[in-house]
């Protein structure tokens, strides 16, 4: 393993708690000592503010303790050359939607991570009921019995092969449920080479998300989870509980009778090319405002 080295980053509007801690990925630790500690392209990391972040432009100096990475990894994985103001000016305008843009104004700073696909997909494969903390435990326990330890205390999380091998019932001593079923076989179709995480990459979102729905457990709120936290597409809009509260009290209020189905088929069509931004603005705004 290469030695540990400190890089700083000039980092563009970007808030860093909310970021690693709104939902989209499960492998990041606060300490109390203002590092967050996870993990870029499979190795362990800790980022932290050199200062304090600017009020008005949360922008400022990321310090980042690695070990492989390279500045251009923690850009892509923090999408820090991503334009959020160009993002935002896609949206429906204010007049148009002002819940968003009030909605955004909250979540200023907050960016959706390039993680690895694997990882992310197995993750929301565990994730149905269950709330952030306890994927993140499920993610944690996934790495301690399955990783291999690359720093004291620090698992990498478990290639599929792994897992496949594992089988259903060593899964279930990670506290998955019902889950254990489903990852293990998903972790099976990825092992035996019968589907191939690198295809979505390729495809338009429709398609990619069909793809990825071939996977066990995967349905539309899990593939558009995916799509959006680790290949990137934009307009990938997840509907989980939250979100579909969200968009029944903002834009269906005085509609009794709307069927999920509706409430898809609106995300997809009213938020703009960057809707993935706006649903995860409008999950963390309504999880979060006062």
């Amino acid at each position: 393993m290469e030695p540990q080295r400190t890089l700083k980053l000039s980092a563009p509007l970007l808030d860093l708690p909310a970021t690693l801690s709104c939902g989209q990925s499960f492998c990041w630790q606060p300490g109390e000592d203002r590092w967050w500690r996870g993990w870029v392209a499979r190795q362990p990391v800790a980022l932290r503010w050199e200062d304090e972040v600017s009020h008005e432009t949360h922008s400022g100096t990321l310090l980042a303790e690695v070990t492989g990475q390279s500045e251009a990894d923690l850009r892509a994985y923090l999408q820090l050359d991503l334009d959020l103001d160009a993002a935002v000016a896609s949206f429906p305008t204010t007049e148009q939607d002002s819940a968003l843009h009030e909605a955004a104004a909250h979540c200023r700073g907050l960016r959706i991570l390039r993680q690895d696909p694997w990882e992310t997909l197995a993750s929301f494969i565990c994730s149905p009921q269950k709330q952030i903390v306890q994927i993140a435990q499920i993610n944690a326990e996934l790495r301690r019995q399955f990783g291999q330890e690359l720093a004291p205390g620090r698992f990498s999380f478990p290639e599929p092969e792994v897992l496949a091998a594992a089988g259903k019932e060593a899964l279930l001593g990670c506290k998955l449920g019902y889950r254990a079923k489903n990852l293990a076989a998903s972790s099976e179709l990825l092992a035996k080479g019968k589907l191939d995480l690198a295809v979505p990459f390729e495809l338009p979102t429709p398609e990619a998300r069909e793809y990825l729905k071939q996977f066990v457990g995967v349905a539309d709120k899990v593939a558009d989870c995916v799509l959006l936290f680790a290949y990137n597409k934009w307009d990938a809009f997840p509907v989980d509980v939250w979100v579909e509260r969200a968009l029944r009290e903002l834009y269906f209020k005085r509609k009794r009778k709307v069927t999920p189905k509706r409430v898809r088929e609106f995300s997809r069509s009213h938020f703009g090319p960057y809707g993935g931004y706006a649903q995860q603005y409008l999950f963390h705004w309504f999880r979060t405002r006062d």
